[in-house]
Parts: structure tokens; C-alpha cells; sequence
């Protein structure tokens, strides 16, 4: 019997990027909770954004953020994976070599980012994604309580993703996040050991959830589920992990599963 459902966001639920989620999942996450099933939204999202893009339901459901660096319930913040000023200072520095990419240092509050003079940027950061942005090209990131950092290349990152990996390769969990994002987080920090958190503080068995993901940064997830589903369009490795494949955010596949969920589980 399923417990607890999580689901990433971008690529699985909706589209990259996009501030509109499918009209069902309200009511479904409102029943889930009538038949004490948990859902959390698993997103490499700011928390903030998380919560205006699920605004009628907020009170009714889990949030895992910034790639599983954050986990709020309530509005009470149960986790936070905090990186250590000193990479962050190297990151600034580091990226400095990438003129055609963004840095963005998310902290439990907002998100600081550099590219202040790029206004589709911008309004992709702020109408997209629904962040709470702060723009700002020479903030000294070490006086932040940052949980993640991102590197933002509009092209894609993907040509870039192994130099960067390499470079920061034990001392920082780097994730490719979506075609343009590649994601920093504290050693041993990602959607699946944040779920498993969820789990122990739930008292949540390993076979009593169902996750769904497309990218590598959902790996985790769908290894920390019994059930762990990969939308069609999902990475190749996402869907060798995963238990199930559902349909694309296009033909609602996440929708139509937790629809199939509660049929099954009355």
C-alpha cells in the first residue's frame, strides 16, 4: 500500500520552466491526504517558487527543494543542507570561467544570481520559475546561507557537463538538472537521501512510496522508492533504474497514474 508519493517537477509533471501545472493535480493531492498518503513536490526549485505554483494546496502537502537540499512541511522547515562558504567562494571564482553561463546561490529564502543585465534570463528566473530572485554580479556568496548552487548555460550544458563534473568531483554532488542546468549540493545531498529523510520522519517504508523523475537528478528518488516511475521522455539511465514507465507530461502520464493509485487503493 502506497504511503507516500513524489514527483519532480520539471519534465515529469509539466514542462521546463513552466509556472502552469495540470488543473487535476489539486483535487488528487487533496484526496491523497483524505486516504493519509503524503505527497511532496521533488524539485530542483526554490522552495518559495514550489509554493506559489501549488498555492491552493500548500497547507496539504511536502516540499522538497533545490534538489532535495531543503524539506519543508507545513511551512516548517524539517531539513537543510548547508555548503560550505569556502566552496562557495571558489564556485564565484570558477565560474567566471563560463562568460555564456549564470551562477545562482539558492539559500532557504531566496535565490541570488548573476546575468543582471540579461533580461529573458531574468524573467525566465522570476515569471518561469516563480523565484524569489535577487540579481547580483559581484555579491559576496560566503555571508549566504547557501543549500545550492547553479550554473545556468542557455545552449545546454550537457557539452559542458564532465570538465565541470571533474572539477568538483568529491567535493561537491554535481547533478545535470534539465538541458541548461547543472546542479551543486552538499556531498551527499539529492532528491533520494531526502526522501529517505521524509521516510524515517513519516515512518514511511522504502515499498510503501512511488516516485516519478526524468533527469539524473532524480535518480536518487526513483532508487529510494519501491515504486519508482520514469516518464517516457526520461533519461536513459532514469529508465533503467525505474520500476515502471508512465507517460510524458504531455499525455499526463504522472496524472493518470495517481488516478490508477486511487482506484486501486480505496
Amino acid at each position: 500500500m502506497i504511503k507516500l508519493v513524489a514527483t519532480d517537477i520539471d519534465g515529469t509533471l509539466i514542462r521546463e520552466s513552466s509556472s502552469v501545472l495540470p488543473e487535476e493535480i489539486f483535487d488528487l493531492i487533496r484526496e491523497l491526504r483524505k486516504r493519509d498518503i503524503y505527497f511532496a513536490a521533488a524539485s530542483g526549485r526554490q522552495y518559495m517558487g514550489l509554493k506559489r505554483l501549488f498555492a491552493p494546496v500548500t497547507d496539504q502537502m511536502l516540499f522538497i527543494s533545490e534538489n532535495g537540499s531543503n524539506v519543508v512541511w507545513k511551512d516548517e522547515e524539517l531539513y537543510a543542507s548547508v555548503i560550505n562558504p569556502n566552496l562557495i567562494k571558489e564556485m564565484q571564482e570558477y565560474a567566471k570561467h563560463f562568460p555564456n553561463m549564470h551562477l545562482t546561490l539558492s539559500t532557504t529564502k531566496a535565490m541570488h544570481s548573476t546575468g543582471s543585465d540579461d533580461l529573458s534570463y531574468r524573467k525566465m528566473m522570476v515569471d518561469g520559475y516563480q523565484n524569489d530572485m535577487v540579481f547580483d554580479d559581484d555579491e559576496d556568496g560566503t555571508k549566504l546561507k547557501v543549500i545550492k548552487m547553479s550554473l545556468y548555460c542557455e545552449s545546454g550544458i550537457r557539452p559542458y557537463a564532465k570538465e565541470i563534473e571533474d572539477y568538483w568531483q568529491g567535493r561537491l554532488n554535481t547533478v545535470v538538472a534539465g538541458a541548461p542546468w547543472i546542479d551543486f549540493m552538499k556531498p551527499g545531498t539529492d532528491k533520494g537521501a531526502a526522501l529517505q529523510f521524509v521516510q524515517q520522519y513519516f515512518q514511511v517504508k522504502k515499498e510503501e512510496t512511488l516516485a516519478f523523475g526524468d533527469n539524473h537528478n532524480d535518480l536518487g528518488m526513483i532508487l529510494a522508492a519501491g515504486e519508482g516511475c520514469a516518464v517516457s521522455t526520461a533519461r536513459t539511465a532514469v529508465k533503467e533504474a525505474a520500476k515502471y514507465i508512465v507517460g510524458s507530461y504531455e499525455e499526463k502520464g504522472v496524472i493518470k497514474a495517481l488516478q490508477e493509485l486511487l482506484k486501486k487503493q480505496k
